[in-house]
Parts: C-alpha cells; sequence; structure tokens
C-alpha cells in the first residue's frame, strides 16, 4: 500500500523546487553545474580534482543556495581527507563551526574522529565519535561508527565496552561483518569464553583476511578447553600451511599440548621444530622444551634449554633457575647446581622456592668451600633473617658454625661476626680462629702492628680453642720482634713456651732461636746463650743451616764477654755448616786467636778463609787481620804484602785506607821513610778528613821531625785544606761537637742550622763527612728527602768510609722513592761493591732487582732476582718478589714456560701479594691460550685457598666467566658476573669490567618476550 503522506510530501518538495528553477534565469544555473561536476568527480574517486572544483564553486557561490554551500564545504573537507591532505581536521572543524544546521554535521564528526583514530590517537577519536549523532548517519556510515568506536576501545583495552559495540555488528551484513567477528571473538577469547570465541572465529576460518591468524586461535581454543587430542589433530594441518611463523604457531600448540598429555617425547619434537621455524624464538618455547627434557629425564638437554630462559627476572626464570639447578645436580655438577640455586634464590616471585633454593646455595657452599666473597656467610644470614620460621633454621644455624669456622675470607667474616647481635659461644670460637687467620694474613702482608690489634683481639677468647691461642702468642710475638720490640717479642716468645700444646707445635724450637736473637740483639748476652743452647737441643734438623748461625751467635756472645777460648770452640762448631756463614767462623776464630796472641794459628785461619771462600766479603778483613798479625810476628814483608793486596784487589773497601795507613807505619817502623812518607801522603790525598788522614799527618809530621825539617812539615800542611791548619783544629773541634750534641739528643731542627754554619766555616774541615752524613739523617727524618740526598752524594763521594754503606742505601732508597731509578740503580751497585756487613749487600742486592724491575731490564733482572733468591737467609716476603720480578721478567722475553714456572711457585700461597696476582696470572694465561678447563680449575682453586687480596680473586672470576661466555654458556657467565656486583667491595676497575661483559652478554641472552596478540587490521 502506497503512503500517500509520504507521497504528498515528495509531490510537495518538486513543486517547490519546480518553482524554484523556474524563477531563476540561465546566469543563476551555472554554479549549480559547477556543483554537479565537482560532485561527479567526488563519485568518480577524482578528489583531487573534485576538491579544485569545490573550491571553484564555492568562490563562485554568492547567488547559489546556501544547502549547496554548506554541502560544498563538506565535500571539499572530506576530499582533503582522502587526500590526507594538511588540512583536513581542520576543514571539517570549520565546517562544524560555520554550519551548525547542517545534516552533515554528525558525518563531519564521524570524519573528525575517523582521522585520529587513523593517527593512533583513540582517545581524541572516541572524544569526536561522542558529538556524533547515531541517528542522522545513513547505515553504512552508522555500522563504520560503530565499528571505529568499538576499534578505538578496544585499543584502549576497554574491553567490556568495545565489546559491546562489535556485538551489535557481528550479525549484520556489512562490510564490518567479518572484523567485528574477529575482535569480539578475540575479546571472548581473552574472557575465556571459549565456547563463544570459538564459534565466531569458525566463520572466519576461510576467510581471506583471517585465515592466517584464525586457526591459532581456534587449536588454542581446544588446547585450553583441555581437548589436547582436537587441539593436535587441528593444528598438525596446519603446520603445512602459511609463513613461517603460523607454521611455528601451529608447532608450538601440538608440543603444548603432547606436554599436556605428558607424551613428552612427542612434545620435544613439537618444541625444537616450533624454534626452528621462529625467526626469534619465545622465551616459552626454550622454557617448555627445557622442562620436556626434564621430565624425560635427560638432564644436559633440558639444562641446555632452561638456561637460556633466564634473560629475563620472572617467575619463569625463577623457576628455570631452580629446575635447572637440579638438573645439574642429577649431572653431578654441584658447581653449575650451585650458580643457579644462587639465581633462583634472589627471586621471590615463589617464596618457597626462594628459600629451598637460598639453602641449597648454603648448602653447596659449604660442600664446595665456595666464598671467595664471603658468600655462604652472607647467604647465610640472610636466610636466617628472611625465613626464621623455616623447618631448616636449624640447620642453617648449624653451618653457620661450621662456616665461621672454614672461612678463608677472615676481614669480611670477622665483620659478619661482629654485627650477629646474640653470640654464643660458638659465634665467640669463630670470632677466635677468624680474627687468627686475619692477623697471620696482616702479618704475611708485612702489616704488623696492625698484626698484633688482631691477634690481641683474637686472644680475648684464647679459652675456646687453645691450639689457637698457643700459636697466636708466637706470632705475635714475631710481629714484635719484626718492629724492633724485643723485650715485648720474648715475652710473648716465653709465654708460647710454656703454654700447654706449645710444644706439639712446629715452632717450639724456633721460639727459643728467636728469644736468643732477641736477648742479644738487648745485649743481654748471657741469657741469648741459654737460649740458643735450649735451641741447639731442641732443633730436630741438626743440619740445619740455623743451628750453624746458632753456633756462631754464642760464638759472639763470649767474644762480646771476651772469652775468646769459648768463643773458638763455637765458631769451630759453626763452621762446620756449609749452608750457615762457615767464613764467617773462620774470620771470627782468626780475630779470636790473634786477640789471644796466636798469631801464627790466626794467620793460618785467614788463610784457610781466603782460600776456601775467595767470594766471601770477609776477604779484605782477613788480608788487614793478617797483615797486622805479620807485624805483631815482625814479619814486615809479610806484612806489607797483605796491605798491598788489598790496595790492588779491594781499593774501593774501607780497609783500603787503612791498608795504606798500616803500610806507612810499616815502613816507618822499617825506617824506609821515602816509602812511608808516599803511602801517608795517598792517605792524606786520597781520604782527606777521615780519621786515617789525620793520623798519617801524624806520621808524615813525624817523618819530618826525624829528618830536622819540621818548616817542610809547615810548608806541607799549607797546601792541604783547613783540615791540616794545626791552629784552626781546636775551632773546628769545637764548632763539630757542638752541632753534633743536638744531632744525638735527637734535636734535628738546631743541629741542621749548626751542621750548616759548620760546613760553611770549615767547608774542608776535620769533621765534614760526619757534619753531612749526620745532617743528610736529619733532613731524612724530617722529610726532607731532596736536601738529604745532596748531603748523602757528598758522603758517597769521600771514597769508602764508615758512612758509606748507610749513605748509599739511603740514596738508593730516595732515588727510587722520586722516580729516578737510573740514579738509585748505581747507589744499588756501588753499595754492592762496597758493602763489607753482609745485610747491606743484600740490601743492594735487593735495590738492583726493584731498579731493574722498574726500568724493564729483563735480562739483568732475571739475573738480580736469581742472585737474591741463592741466598739462603733472604726473608720470605723479599723471596715472593724477586720471584716476581724473575716471572715478569721471563714474559717481558716472552719465554712464558719459565714465567709460568715461577708463577705456580708463587701461586701456592695465594695470601700474599704476590701469591694472589700470580694465581690470576695463571688462570688468563690458560684462557688466553686457550685451556679453558685448567682456567677454570685455577679459578675454583683459587677461591678454595682464599686470599684477603680480593681484587685478583675477582679479576679470577672475571676470567671465569670470560671462559663460560666463550663456550656459550652465557647463564654462567651472567651469574658469576652478577656474583662480583653483589659480593666484591672493592673501589677499583673490577666493577667496570663486569658492567661491560654483563652488558654484552645481555644481548647475546636476548630471547623474544612477545606474546601472541590479534594481528592488527586495516581498519577503513
Amino acid at each position: 500500500m502506497i503512503n500517500t503522506k509520504y507521497l504528498t510530501v515528495t509531490v510537495i518538495a518538486f513543486l517547490l523546487g519546480m518553482h524554484v528553477f523556474s524563477q531563476q534565469s540561465v546566469g543563476f544555473r551555472q554554479p549549480e553545474k559547477e556543483f554537479d561536476k565537482a560532485l561527479e568527480l567526488y563519485r568518480l574517486n577524482k578528489f583531487g580534482s573534485a576538491r579544485e572544483q569545490f573550491e571553484k564553486f564555492i568562490a563562485n557561490s554568492v547567488r547559489a543556495g546556501s544547502n549547496l554551500i554548506s554541502e560544498a564545504y563538506y565535500y571539499r573537507a572530506i576530499c582533503a581527507k582522502e587526500l590526507e591532505n594538511g588540512d583536513a581536521q581542520y576543514l571539517f572543524e570549520k565546517f562544524v563551526m560555520e554550519h551548525p544546521e547542517s545534516n552533515r554535521k554528525a558525518f563531519a564528526y564521524f570524519h573528525l574522529g575517523d582521522i585520529q583514530m587513523n593517527r593512533k590517537k583513540y582517545r581524541q577519536a572516541l572524544r569526536k565519535f561522542e558529538d556524533v549523532k547515531e541517528r542522522k548517519l545513513d547505515d553504512e556510515t552508522r555500522y563504520a561508527y560503530f565499528f571505529k568506536k568499538g576499534y578505538c576501545h578496544f585499543m584502549e583495552e576497554e574491553y567490556d565496552v568495545a565489546n559491546q559495540y562489535f556485538y551489535d555488528l557481528k550479525d549484520v551484513d556489512s562490510k564490518y561483518y567479518d572484523a567485528a567477528n574477529y575482535y569480539y571473538s578475540h575479546i571472548q577469547y581473552q574472557k575465556e569464553n571459549y565456547e563463544t570465541a570459538l564459534k565466531g572465529f569458525r566463520r572466519l576460518e576461510h576467510v581471506e583476511a583471517f585465515k592466517k591468524v584464525v586457526p591459532y586461535y581456534i587449536a588454542q581454543i581446544h588446547y585450553l578447553k583441555g581437548d589436547y587430542d582436537a587441539s593436535i589433530e587441528y593444528a598438525l594441518p596446519m603446520m603445512e600451511k602459511g609463513a613461517k611463523k603460523r607454521q611455528a604457531d601451529m608447532a608450538r600448540i601440538v608440543g603444548e599440548s603432547y606436554f599436556a598429555k605428558k607424551d613428552y617425547a612427542e612434545s620435544t619434537v613439537y618444541f625444537e621444530k616450533t624454534i626452528e621455524l621462529s625467526e626469534n624464538a619465545r622465551r616459552e618455547d626454550y622454557y617448555h622444551l627445557g622442562f620436556a627434557y626434564y621430565y624425560r629425564k635427560d638432564y644436559a638437554k633440558a639444562a641446555e634449554f632452561l638456561s637460556m630462559v633466564t634473560s629475563a627476572n620472572d617467575e619463569m626464570a625463577q623457576n628455570a633457575y631452580y629446575h635447572l639447578a637440579d638438573c645439574h645436580l642429577r649431572l653431578n655438577d654441584k658447581k653449575r647446581a650451585r650458580v643457579a640455586f644462587e639465581a633462583a634464590s634472589k627471586l621471590d616471585f615463589d617464596k618457597d622456592i626462594q628459600e629451598d633454593a637460598l639453602f641449597n646455595t648454603i648448602k653447596l657452599n659449604y660442600e664446595l668451600s665456595y666464598s671467595p666473597f664471603n658468600e655462604i656467610i652472607t647467604s647465610l644470614l640472610g636466610f636466617i633473617e628472611m625465613f626464621p620460621e623455616s623447618d631448616k633454621i636449624d640447620l642453617a644455624y648449624d653451618y653457620l658454625g661450621k662456616v665461621f669456622l672454614t672461612t678463608k675470607n677472615y676481614e669480611q667474616a670477622l665483620g659478619a661476626l661482629e654485627q650477629i647481635n646474640i653470640k654464643n659461644a660458638g659465634v665467640y670460637k669463630a670470632i677466635q680462629r677468624v680474627a687468627y687467620h686475619h692477623a697471620i694474613d696482616l702479618f704475611t702482608n708485612l702489616r704488623f702492628s696492625e698484626a698484633i690489634k688482631v691477634f690481641d683481639y683474637s686472644l680475648q677468647y684464647d679459652k675456646y680453642d687453645n691450639d689457637l691461642k698457643v700459636k697466636a702468642y708466637y706470632w705475635r710475638g714475631e710481629a714484635k720482634y719484626r718492629l724492633n720490640n724485643f723485650t715485648a717479642a720474648v715475652k710473648d716468645y716465653n709465654d708460647f713456651i710454656l703454654m700447654q700444646g706449645s710444644y706439639k707445635t712446629q715452632y717450639f724450637a724456633l721460639a727459643h732461636y728467636n728469644i736468643g736473637y732477641a736477648e742479644f740483639k738487648s745485649k743481654n748476652y748471657e741469657n741469648a746463650k741459654s737460649w740458643w743452647r735450649k735451641y741447639v737441643k731442641l732443633e730436630m734438623d741438626k743440619e740445619a743451616a740455623t743451628v750453624g748461625d746458632t753456633y756462631n751467635r754464642i760464638g759472639d756472645c763470649y767474644f762480646v764477654q771476651r772469652d775468646f777460648q769459648q768463643a773458638i770452640n763455637y765458631y769451630e762448631q759453626g763452621e762446620a755448616f756449609i749452608e750457615g756463614t762457615p767464613d764467617y767462623s773462620l774470620f771470627q776464630k782468626g780475630i779470636s786467636l790473634g786477640i789471644l796472641k796466636q798469631h801464627k794459628q790466626k794467620i793460618s785461619e785467614l788463610n784457610d778463609l781466603i782460600h776456601k771462600y775467595q767470594n766471601s766479603n770477609y776477604v779484605d778483613d782477613a788480608l788487614y787481620e793478617m797483615g797486622k798479625s805479620y807485624v805483631a810476628l815482625n814479619d814486615l814483608d809479610n806484612a806489607i804484602k797483605s796491605y798491598k793486596t788489598i790496595k790492588e784487589k779491594y781499593p774501593i773497601s774501607s780497609y783500603a785506607k787503612k791498608a795504606m795507613l798500616q803500610l806507612g807505619l810499616v815502613y816507618y817502623n822499617a825506617n824506609d821513610y821515602d816509602n812511608s812518607m808516599a803511602f801517608y801522603k795517598r792517605v792524606v790525598n786520597e781520604f782527606p778528613g777521615t780519621q786515617e788522614s789525620t793520623e798519617s799527618l801524624l806520621g808524615i809530621r813525624n817523618i819530618y821531625m826525624d829528618r830536622n825539617d819540621l818548616d817542610g812539615y809547615v810548608r806541607y800542611t799549607k797546601t792541604l785544606g783547613s783540615f791540616a791548619r794545626v791552629d784552626e783544629h781546636e775551632q773546628d773541634s769545637l764548632s763539630y761537637v757542638s752541632a753534633e750534641r743536638y744531632y744525638m739528643e735527637a734535636k734535628c731542627d738546631i743541629a741542621i742550622k749548626n751542621f750548616k754554619q759548620y760546613l760553611k766555616r770549615y767547608p774542608q774541615g776535620l769533621f765534614v763527612l760526619n757534619a753531612n752524613y749526620y745532617m743528610a739523617d736529619c733532613l731524612y727524618k724530617q722529610g726532607d728527602k731532596t736536601d738529604a740526598l745532596k748531603a748523602y752524594r757528598y758522603v758517597t763521594s769521600r771514597g769508602k768510609n764508615i758512612f758509606t754503606e748507610d749513605a748509599l742505601i739511603r740514596s738508593g732508597e730516595i732515588n727510587y722513592a722520586m722516580n729516578s731509578y737510573r740514579e738509585a740503580l748505581k747507589n744499588f751497585r756501588e753499595l754492592e761493591q762496597v758493602a763489607e756487613i753482609q745485610a747491606n749487600q743484600m740490601e743492594a742486592r735487593i735495590g738492583m732487582l726493584r731498579c731493574y724491575a722498574k726500568l724493564t731490564d729483563a735480562d739483568n733482572s732475571i739475573e738480580a732476582a736469581q742472585t737474591v733468591l741463592d741466598d739462603p737467609k733472604v726473608a720470605g716476603e723479599i723471596v715472593r718478589e724477586a720471584r716476581f720480578i724473575k716471572a715478569g721478567a721471563h714474559m717481558m722475553k716472552g719465554d712464558t714456560e719459565n714465567a709460568m714456572a715461577e708463577y705456580m711457585i708463587l701461586a701456592k700461597n695465594p695470601q700474599s701479594a704476590e701469591g694472589a696476582e700470580s694465581k690470576y696470572l695463571i688462570t688468563q694465561h690458560y684462557y688466553d691460550t686457550g685451556d679453558k678447563k685448567k682456567a677454570e680449575d685455577e679459578v675454583f682453586d683459587f677461591a678454595n685457598k682464599g686470599t684477603s687480596h680480593q681484587y685478583w680473586l675477582a679479576r679470577s672470576f672475571i676470567v671465569l666467566a670470560d671462559v663460560y661466555e666463550s663456550s656459550g654458556e652465557y647463564f654462567q657467565a651472567k651469574q658469576y658476573l652478577q656474583s662480583i656486583t653483589e659480593n666484591y667491595k672493592g673501589e677499583d676497575d673490577v666493577q667496570g669490567m663486569v658492567a661491560k661483559r654483563l652488558a654484552s652478554l645481555e644481548k647475546k641472552m636476548a630471547v623474544s618476550t612477545a606474546e601472541e596478540s590479534a594481528d592488527s587490521l586495516n581498519i577503513q
């Protein structure tokens, strides 16, 4: 039936149109034709031309109908939008403002929202959509409006709102039918309404735009519903279709389905297929594959894949760490298990796993004796604090007590012990032990004062371990001895000896030997003899060099007490020890015989010394003493021969000037004045200002007087310096003595001032040598090393004198400290040549060694080091230093084999600085030469032995991380580096090295964590 009402309206409208048209002339129709032309171009999608035509119409529309003008503005904005012109938004907004009554206003707001949506500004789009009055839209635009508004809510994750819009469209026959169904189903999938989602996805199974993604959801829904067979049946055929990404998706679902069915063999096949097909496999893929192998009890494979899941700190990583640790335990690899448990314990997503992992970390650390940076104590204290109600808490306390008794990281352990608020007997016992070993470390590294304080601390808890108490007294005595506090040292040694249990220690006999030395240096000779005799009786190794040394020292005591016959008896016993100092024994025996006026026997003994020990430091001494005995026997020819031998063979010896003085005297006694005068004058000329030159002047004066030529003597003295002028002697002496008195009273400021005045007034005075040396000593003590060095140089330039050796030692020391290594080397070389005191000769050799090392003179470093090492009496710390320098010199020469041999000797004791660095260098060498297994073993051996030199231990663990990284074990490498970051406390370059490596590892370990999401659609 025709609705006449609507017909009437239509007709009226038509008639009104005809009436208007009839009133217009042909000229008024021109703009309308332009509008029609523009509209036609628009309908043909020629938006650029259409826009131009609409703009032309607008320009000529003065007399056109207002409705057409509004339409032209609207269509111009549409064309701008289609052309993606930058002013489209502006044109729509302008249209809305200028044509508020237009029936196109709702459409304009829709397009404004659409523009914002296309820019991915979904919240702004929704604001524009809110202004749309949907009832004024046509059906097609209304469907678009619903869909796009729903899509914006979807992208803003407002799924419930979006769901309503898609629901309204999913059954409507429109261009948005498929997309609406997809997003509606996707939301239902997210809400776990799987049946509804499945129904929607089924609609799209064969739709071109969705057939790549929808099967994945269908298969996944079957899986999520627990219908694993259906999931497998649906997904398997899809594995042969589409791109690799979709094939991987299907393989993943099949793998997960088989895993859920506990068919782990099949699941591993499809998980591996998933990883093979994936351009960037997901962490979840490795996680599931790892667990599939875990349940198949293929723990090696399981560990391989579980370790690839640890790039993030989340619940998945914690679970992977925990089961990775179990894999390593089952493979009997406790080291790797420990690392994995530790990693799991640092995450708290699952508290039960964290607790068990932390306890297992502690347990394995203890079993492996692994605590390089005190991890065992730190982790135990952490466990007790974090899990006080744990059923393992009693075991934790038990382990804590054991660990404190076995830890080797003593300084940090002591700090941890002191932080325990409630201390029981176990803690106090641990404090005693840890403090004792920390003190031993300090002693080993020559920090004696600090060591004494820590020994004191240990002894506060001496009732808990008698063995440690006994040893602490011994080593505290040793430290005090090294600081020249002999009285205190003797007390500690005595207390040690009297303690129960001291006899069983290896130090019991040695303590007697040390007390002997302490008493000797305190000039308590009777006590010294008594203790040394006890030592000889106690020493089990009767061939030891120390036994020979003891006989000599007892002989020295009798010598000082002027019991020369007894001294001789003991020197004879000392002579029998070839490894000792038999040359010293012979010399002292000869001197003793001479004092007893047994000159022939003395000469015989000294001759024996010269022939047996031609390189002995005592040869020039022996020749001089033989000369004196020949004089006593009136055998002047042999006396002259002995003295001349000294001058010829040992010209820089301190005995050279003494020998010439004696030659002058011998010739004088033989009435050979010419030769006597010649030798006396040589002493005066070559050694002016010395005691020998003064004595020579007396001899010269006697000769002149014997010749009745006193004027000749006066003329001779005038040719000399002021030191020879008789009238100035007394004033010279008084001036010097005044300055010397201040020096002896340790008033260095005044002494220096007076010595300078003396030297200025008497530049060639009798005491110039003494004044320069004493002034240098004061300047040195006050820290004025530069001026001290100048004064020492004067002393060393005056030939061999009583101050030469000390001055050369100080000069070398100062030059070395000022980095003047070549000058220092000259000082030490000269010292080695002139030193008559054996200790000074060794000081010279050590100084030369250090200078060669600083000058990177490899060959001379090796030779000097070997010279030091060949001396059996060199202190242990010097032996370490020499060996370390020797090893470094071999490395400079490219002689790695010999270098490593030396480093390996040093590395046996990593508690020393040289030992710790050597251990690291050995580790680095093994890594650099490709022997990764040995490098790894060295690091763990280093950790087990422990060291107070944490820097080198940390550097070794960095090498360990390099070992694992180069072997593809990124997880292990990362965990060890992180352990350094968390536990190493040093402020140096270690953290920078670690950070650099961690950054590199993070990139290598990066595994995709992207989750599957809806494919983006091109929404129009």
